[in-house]
């Protein structure tokens, strides 16, 4: 209930915001605004599927335990609440090293990219700001990352309800009142101190009971996660050329308008996605739990379930998106700060075969495994190549058709290895 709710809000707050972004801003700081948005996804750098392996981690070790909602405390064996603890112990200090060192790094990229830019846009300072507010931001999905695999969705769905009512109403009336980029910069200053503070509301109870019952109690946690993370770190590192790579790169070779269009283009789409993907978000604990009790059967019911309902979800997105963008493309002047019919056409069905992508993914990642090391290192470079080589001769319109290619024969593989490692896993 709760995540549809938070998905009914961005149903309503989407629209609005890809509506008042294109009307308060002039289309250069709309470009700087989404090569904001992009550049800081370098966090995928500093995470490297590390929250993904916390949710895994977790939720096996949750399963023979439970969650007392009145005293806000887990339950069941001591020593499974000792090893869950020692658990979240691990998770934080991996979290503070870790952001400790990325972030200087991405802030300092962001300074070398915009630095020589011939722009009237005041930069620096929103940049600092919005950098800082991502590694809060990244702390907190770490944690929230851990209490996900215990299966306290509910919730983690309120926090993310709150944080994002208060992100939209506060980004608009920046807007409103001609914040320009630092609309963006406090808004995610403003979200990421909230959200930790619901946090320590939410979970502060839990978190103390398991670390302090952990104390002393010592699990090897780092060379669990050293035999998987070096996988997810080419996936999800692979992922940023993948998803990311098209509005920095837009930037570069034709400038702050252009890549404003296609940044507010992927939002719309990424949307869409979002929306859709809660279907499988929504299961992806229980698929590890299941995975934990070798519940082959329940797993293969949720996951084609789940994947189903996403499809549908984001085609009947995609078609009113269209459609609005058909028939309403005279009347509504902002609709021209996005890319036209042929580009969101391909980026719309690359979208679509992506989301079966993603499901068979979480599918296979339940088993603690990561098969997709190969298709994220070929499809990162292959995508990377051809979107240069397209940015730099072709129209703006082709821009996804690298993206698209890389998809369907993506999907292809990730069928054929779905079947292979399930016959394989569950014999």
């Amino acid at each position: 209930m709760f995540t549809l709710t938070n998905s009914l809000w961005r149903i309503v707050s989407g629209p609005v915001m890809l509506i008042f972004i294109p009307t308060f801003l002039t289309s250069q700081t709309q470009g700087f605004w989404y090569t904001f948005i992009s550049l800081a996804a370098l966090t995928v750098f500093a995470d490297l599927g590390f929250t993904t392996i916390v949710t895994q981690f977790a939720a096996h070790e949750y399963a023979h335990l439970s969650f007392n909602p009145e005293t806000r405390l887990f339950e069941g064996d001591e020593e499974g609440i000792k090893r869950i603890g020692s658990l979240l112990r691990f998770v934080i200090r991996w979290s503070l090293s870790v952001g400790a060192i990325g972030f200087p790094i991405i802030l300092s990229v962001g300074f070398i990219m915009f630095y020589n830019k011939d722009s009237h846009v005041n930069w620096p300072i929103p940049w600092c700001i919005y950098i800082l507010s991502s590694g809060l931001s990244f702390t907190t999905a770490t944690l929230l990352s851990f209490f996900e695999g215990c299966g306290l969705i509910a919730a983690i769905e309120k926090n993310k309800f709150i944080g994002a009512v208060a992100g939209s109403v506060s980004t608009i009336i920046f807007l409103y009142l001609g914040f320009g980029l630092y609309a963006l910069a406090f808004t995610a200053i403003i979200t990421s101190a909230l959200n930790l503070v619901l946090v320590y509301y939410r979970f502060g109870k839990l978190t103390l009971q398991v670390i302090n019952i952990s104390k002393g109690y010592i699990v090897n946690w780092k060379k669990d996660f050293l035999q998987l993370i070096w996988r997810y770190a080419i996936s999800w590192s692979s992922g940023y050329f993948i998803f990311q790579i098209y509005t920095p790169l837009m930037f570069q070779f034709h400038g702050a308008i252009e890549a404003g269009r296609v940044g507010i283009s992927i939002a719309l789409v990424t949307a869409v996605f979002s929306i859709s993907n809660v279907w499988i978000y929504v299961a992806n604990p229980k698929l590890n739990m299941q995975a934990s009790l070798k519940n082959w059967s329940a797993m293969d019911r949720l996951i084609f379930k789940s994947i189903s309902l996403a499809v549908l979800t984001f085609g009947l997105g995609g078609i009113f998106i269209l459609g609005v963008m058909y028939f309403y493309s005279d009347r509504l002047s902002f609709l021209h700060r996005f890319l036209g019919i042929l580009p969101m056409t391909i980026l719309l069905v690359a979208w679509i075969l992506q989301i079966v992508i993603n499901g068979l993914a979480v599918y296979l990642r339940a088993h603690k495994k990561e098969p997709m090391v190969l298709l994220a290192i070929v499809s990162a470079v292959y995508i990377f190549v051809s979107t240069i080589l397209i940015t730099k001769y072709l129209p703006a319109q082709y821009l996804f058709l690298g993206f698209l290619t890389s998809v369907i024969w993506g999907l292809a593989y990730t069928v054929i290895l779905f079947i292979k490692k399930r016959k394989e896993w569950h014999s």
